[in-house]
């Protein structure tokens, strides 16, 4: 898989090269989502405003690949969501990001699962709940065994017109 055209310098020329984090970024890509750096220290933030998700840079050289997949998947749940819940952008609209509540946290990592189930890519659902917080990993535990959660809209993954065209110009 060829990396997403991305300027040299933006963050997702900076991902390691990684089949499974270059599927992701080629969701993201097809997503129309733009990424750029984070200046919040430590932190991934999705902005459903400016449609860009802001990456922590000095991850992609510090963390594991496993984190790294993981994020990038939660993140996309919360592009995904935005786009599908659009009462979430009023409940966030004058919070700090810091503030965001639980919910849209769970939901993010329960849709960030399933996708990673769509692309295929190898993580085991305990694997995936180490890396989250509790009490909210033990709700997304409870809500994908008993279920929930869908990775991308109908037809997302099928070829379509404007997928084609998108898919050239992700790479």
């Amino acid at each position: 898989m060829t990396r997403p055209s991305q300027p040299p310098g933006s963050p997702a020329a900076r991902f390691p090269q990684n089949a499974h984090l270059q599927g992701l970024l080629q969701a993201a890509c097809r997503l129309e989502v733009n990424l750029e750096a984070s200046d919040v220290a430590g932190q991934w933030l999705y902005r459903p405003d400016e449609r860009t998700l802001y990456v922590w840079e000095p991850d992609l050289e510090n963390e594991s690949l496993s984190f790294l997949v993981v994020i990038l998947a939660h993140e996309l749940g919360h592009v995904l969501d935005f786009d599908e819940k659009p009462h979430y952008r009023e409940v966030i609209r004058t919070l700090h990001w810091s503030q965001v509540p639980e919910e849209i946290e769970r939901s993010a990592f329960i849709r960030g699962f399933r996708i990673l189930e769509a692309l295929g890519i190898p993580v085991s659902l305990e694997a995936y709940l180490q890396m989250i917080e509790e009490p909210v990993a033990a709700q997304v535990g409870a809500a994908l065994r008993a279920g929930e959660g869908v990775a991308f809209p109908d037809g997302f993954l099928e070829p379509s017109a404007r997928q084609a065209r998108l898919q050239r110009s992700c790479g």
